[in-house]
């Protein structure tokens, strides 16, 4: 997003916002995200003069959704507004807040929305992120493959796909309702994916929740196959600057942790590090990798790279405990825990609470297991 952004003409929206981009890692954005929790990665918002959320959207979009995002903020802030257009408002600042009852808000807006309404569909997308936050994951899957089924293939379809394909990889394997809904599911799944209008980043996301799929369906054949076009995709990206060479590096990360070699993609990780020698990242992914493949000195040299290139408090706890993993895997107990508590002294000072909370719980447990 954030290249494609660099590269955008909105010239036509000047004096018309305030654009403020908020990083997690900084603790004096804590306040900020304790009020706006975000969602995904990226959440976009339109904030009103007031501090209340005029639009919520997450997750990446593509050209035109951005525009249509820009313009639907800039007619909620002068007031031309229709009755599913107010609901609609009503709704997202129930979802900024990860309300339970920004689902039943959302139902509402479509129940009010003419059929030729504009924003039917980012409503329908909406909703099934409201109830894939909430766990509501049989009526998240069955939401997604409904609505999606009518909606034209573009990138708000195939969000819509993928939010319903990670209820759907999330849910109890032997739930009784699950092969029906996987059965409508993937081929939207894979109709998303051959369209071209699917962003890489919700390319990235349904590669990752059909090959979960496949893996919980004992099928490493067809997920190595998924595998295979995945990383070719990536290897074919000519990343235009540091921004998008991480976002494919994670790509590559992620696609080998569900299923795959590391020393596959080692070669490229190790080249990213070197050529962005102040991303932290990029010495993370390394580790991560190193260690899946047992150089477990290695992984502990990459953290090591890692820590000296000033991450905030989010990376200092994922590289400290990447490295005391690495550590108790050499038998080194003590020096393990010892990175383990430096894991627990950066994750209490994370911004975002949800983020702060997962990773104190996770160097909680290690920590009792030693």
């Amino acid at each position: 997003m954030r290249t494609m952004l660099a590269h955008l003409d909105l010239s036509r929206y000047a004096g018309q916002f305030v654009w403020l981009e908020m990083n997690f890692d900084k603790p004096q954005n804590q306040d900020f995200f304790s009020r706006f929790e975000a969602s995904a990665t990226p959440t976009f918002y339109v904030i009103g003069a007031d501090g209340n959320v005029l639009a919520d959207q997450p997750g990446a979009m593509s050209e035109p959704e951005l525009r249509a995002f820009l313009d639907r903020g800039m007619s909620l802030a002068q007031n031309r507004q229709s009755p599913a257009d107010a609901a609609l408002v009503h709704a997202d600042a129930l979802l900024s807040t990860k309300s339970p009852q920004a689902a039943a808000a959302y139902e509402e807006v479509l129940r009010q929305a003419p059929p030729d309404w504009p924003r039917r569909e980012l409503a329908q997308y909406s909703l099934v992120t409201a109830l894939q936050l909430n766990e509501q994951h049989q009526q998240c899957a069955e939401t997604a493959a409904r609505e999606a089924a009518v909606m034209k293939h573009d990138n708000t379809f195939a969000s819509t796909v993928a939010s319903g394909m990670w209820c759907l990889v999330q849910s109890d394997t032997t739930a009784a309702w699950r092969p029906a809904a996987a059965d409508k599911l993937v081929p939207l799944a894979n109709s998303a994916l051959a369209s071209p209008e699917t962003v890489r980043d919700e390319r990235n996301e349904l590669y990752r929740t059909l090959m979960y799929l496949d893996i919980s369906r004992n099928d490493t054949t067809h997920a190595a196959s998924l595998e295979d076009k995945w990383l070719a995709e990536l290897d074919q990206v000519k990343p235009a600057d540091d921004e998008e060479r991480s976002a494919v590096d994670i790509a590559r990360v992620e696609a080998i942790s569900i299923y795959g070699d590391p020393e596959r993609v080692l070669p490229a990780l190790r080249i990213s590090e070197q050529a962005m020698p102040h991303n932290y990242n990029a010495s993370l992914r390394v580790a991560q990798m190193e260690k899946a493949e047992k150089h477990y000195d290695a992984a502990i040299a990459a953290c090591e790279r890692g820590l000296a290139r000033d991450p905030g408090a989010l990376g200092r706890s994922w590289l400290l405990q990447t490295k005391a993993d690495a550590l108790k895997q050499q038998g080194k107990s003590a020096e393990a825990r010892q990175a383990l508590q430096q894991a627990l002294a950066a994750a209490q000072e994370i911004p975002m609470r949800q983020s702060r909370e997962n990773n104190l719980k996770k160097i909680k447990q290690a920590l009792g297991g030693e």
